[in-house]
């Protein structure tokens, strides 16, 4: 998913600091980086939020005008789910496809705090970027 916002002024670096925090609060290990186009993070292996995969947020564009994408990136599909459903649970035991389930309702209830914690630090960050500017002069 994906969000754009125009406008804002926000301080792309602080942004990524402040979303970085949100991973290391919910004890996600956590790593982020510039890229060409913007900033990066990666987060996996959470105690509390079990996923199949690792989650991946983009932060592209300028301080007035940027993307926000989340991800969540799948690690190589498991050969098994290449079968009918009905045979996976009749050999697994439901194994596999009980625990992607459960990933998938943790990926729910992770993306939404996530989001939620985006719209208030944008929120909040909107301006910095033009008090980054005015002190540096």
């Amino acid at each position: 998913m994906q969000k754009n916002w125009i406008e804002k002024n926000v301080d792309l670096a602080l942004l990524t600091t402040c979303i970085g925090d949100f991973f290391k609060a919910r004890d996600f290990e956590a790593g982020k980086g510039q890229i060409p186009t913007g900033y990066q993070i990666f987060a996996e292996d959470s105690p509390f939020f079990k996923l199949e995969g690792y989650v991946s947020v983009s932060i592209e564009g300028k301080p007035e005008d940027f993307i926000v994408k989340v991800d969540l990136c799948h690690e190589q599909e498991k050969h098994v789910f290449r079968l009918p459903t009905f045979l996976v649970i009749m050999f697994t035991g439901g194994y596999f496809f009980l625990r992607k389930s459960k990933s998938d309702e943790a990926w729910m209830k992770l993306e939404k705090e996530l989001w939620q914690h985006i719209e208030n630090v944008v929120l909040r960050l909107t301006g910095s970027s033009e008090n980054v500017t005015s002190r540096s002069k």
